[in-house]
């Protein structure tokens, strides 16, 4: 192939992958607003409609049966980390706590060491480089 065709290529590729960059975008704005229609309908529509009917369950045909269930939000308030895993030890419930790390802040430390040259134990992290096309606004 020339030079002009291979970029001709290289053009047709990138104006696919802003497409589907768009389309991304666009399916991603549905489902969040799938997700808002949806929880409108079973955390107050639903319940609040159940409730005035006294129902606690009901069984329609082609859909199934449809109840009322208790659950909760629940997160450790800003700040109180430490707080919380402390009063879990104390109440016995240390076993629930796990030491973690941030994958974000691994990723950068392990492209940094590649960069340096410095050597990564293979035997306990999976570090597969890649290279990415991505499309800056003109």
């Amino acid at each position: 192939m020339s030079e002009i065709q291979n970029m001709n290529t290289l053009r047709a590729m990138c104006a696919k992958m802003k497409t589907l960059q768009e389309e991304k975008a666009q399916l991603e704005d549905k489902l969040s607003q799938v997700n808002r229609d949806l929880d409108e309908l079973r955390l107050r529509e639903i319940p609040t409609l159940m409730e005035s009917l006294e129902v606690k369950n009901a069984t329609f045909e082609g859909l199934g049966r449809v109840q009322l269930a208790s659950d909760l939000y629940a997160s450790t308030r800003e700040g109180k980390k430490t707080d919380a895993m402390q009063w879990l030890r104390d109440c016995g419930y240390g076993d629930m706590i796990s030491e973690t790390y941030n994958a974000s802040s691994l990723k950068a430390l392990l492209r940094r060491m590649m960069v340096e040259g410095t050597d990564i134990p293979d035997e306990i992290f999976n570090v597969s480089p890649f290279v990415r096309a991505s499309i800056v606004k003109a």
